[in-house]
């Protein structure tokens, strides 16, 4: 007949000092294998939080920096209300020099001239422009009384000033009939693009 013992007497490698081997060493192993595996979902949790974290602050920071983009894009650049003809010395045939009343758009930082420039693009028998920054030393970027605004002078939001847009390159483009496009810049900010339509070369004509 066999008979189960509770606990077995184990040989050591010293023989005068035997070893019970007793249910309490399976639980004991049993349990150093569950703390085993829960250290492992630890330091796995622990990785994919580092991952999740860096992932939304790069999330995060590019948002703002969208979000910043925007806000360039829509406050940072020129709002033109009105451009009138101001020279046409060549025979009167063709216009020579604009006159551009503008202001910087709400919610737009303060700017100075230099950060500012415009461009006119022509067909004058090949494809030609006229670009310019409104810099003082060039006389275009002025207070609506015509006093020169100094390139160190930044202007503000909503602030109205005038400036000229001389026509070299397109001067014999700038004609009755014809459309000059005309671009506004601002450094780190938006573009704004007009059309200009040209049925009168008389001085003080609107063309907006």
């Amino acid at each position: 007949m066999i008979t189960h013992h509770k606990d077995t007497m184990l040989p050591s490698k010293n023989d005068g000092n035997p070893r019970v081997y007793s249910r309490n060493d399976e639980r004991g192993s049993i349990g150093i294998g569950a703390m085993i595996v829960f250290i492992a979902l630890i330091l796995v949790a622990a990785v994919a939080s580092t991952v999740i974290i860096k992932t939304a602050e790069e999330l995060q920071d590019r948002a703002e920096k969208t979000g910043d983009d925007t806000r360039d894009q829509i406050s940072g650049k020129l709002i033109v209300t009105d451009v009138y003809v101001a020279t046409n010395a060549d025979a009167d045939t063709d216009i020579d020099t604009l006159e551009v009343i503008a202001k910087l758009a709400s919610g737009s930082d303060a700017t100075l001239p230099t950060a500012m420039s415009y461009m006119v693009v022509c067909d004058n028998g090949a494809f030609a422009t006229d670009v310019e920054d409104l810099a003082d030393d060039n006389g275009d970027a002025r207070n609506p009384d015509g006093t020169a605004i100094a390139d160190t002078a930044t202007i503000a939001s909503g602030e109205m000033f005038r400036f000229t847009v001389t026509l070299t390159n397109c001067d014999p483009a700038a004609v009755v009939g014809a459309s000059l496009p005309l671009t506004l810049n601002v450094e780190g900010g938006g573009d704004t693009r007009l059309d200009l339509e040209i049925e009168s070369i008389e001085i003080g004509e609107k063309l907006i």
